[in-house]
């Protein structure tokens, strides 16, 4: 990712992300977008953090995660982001525990943090938006926490894959889910996520389509879980 990138107020687009994330008009978004600069994000990347720069990140585009590393080599994972999700330095100072890599090739918005908080202070549908999503974010990891702790492996991967697809009109997760990425999830393994997900599969409870796996009797995944 380079230390330059676009301005972010000659991409449409960009500006229709701006206005869809924090649910303002596009007299807002071609503001908040002057104050920003657009970069590419290679699959592999890691987005932040980056040198010594305190910025929050708007994913324009493509899909990140969200990590924390052990010594061990033990991987946790913290978050998965997707178009409309900041993440970054928001409050400024402190050293970060975790990071954030590309998960395929994306866009994203790049503030100064400085920059997140006066518009937090100054427009009260930033500050909603950034608010509600990190709420979401903290119901996530307590969900998680609490199946990491009472959920057996085959729970945790049945919980996952309803979340992920259970708020969707047609049920269907897309893409369709890498076994690795989703035992990292988890906290399993690939072999138990694949032997997991083909026992759904053979039971009728999910199916892969298009694109996608889609949950064919969400009560039935639902009860596999809990």
């Amino acid at each position: 990712m380079g230390a330059g990138g676009n301005s972010l107020s000659s991409s449409d687009p960009s500006r229709a992300a701006i206005r869809l994330a924090f649910g303002c008009d596009d007299a807002l978004a071609q503001s908040i977008a002057a104050l920003g600069r657009e970069t590419a994000q290679p699959r592999g990347a890691v987005l932040w953090p980056q040198s010594d720069r305190h910025e929050a990140i708007l994913m324009l585009a493509g899909r990140a995660q969200e990590v924390a590393y052990g010594r061990d080599g033990a991987i946790l994972l913290l978050h998965l982001l997707g178009p409309g999700d900041l993440f970054g330095d928001l409050v400024g100072g402190g050293d970060p525990v975790s990071q954030v890599e590309a998960v395929d090739h994306g866009r994203g918005a790049h503030f100064a943090s400085a920059t997140i908080l006066r518009l937090m202070e100054s427009y009260s549908c930033v500050g909603l938006a950034i608010s509600r999503q990190l709420a979401r974010r903290l119901a996530g990891l307590r969900h998680r926490m609490v199946e990491t702790a009472l959920l057996s492996a085959t729970g945790r991967i049945c919980a996952e894959l309803l979340r992920r697809g259970g708020d969707q009109p047609d049920r269907t997760i897309r893409p369709m889910p890498v076994m690795s990425e989703l035992a990292v999830t988890v906290q399993s393994t690939r072999e138990t996520v694949s032997r997991t997900v083909s026992q759904l599969e053979r039971r009728g409870i999910v199916r892969r389509v298009d694109g996608g796996l889609e949950i064919v009797a969400p009560h039935r995944l639902e009860e596999q879980a809990y």
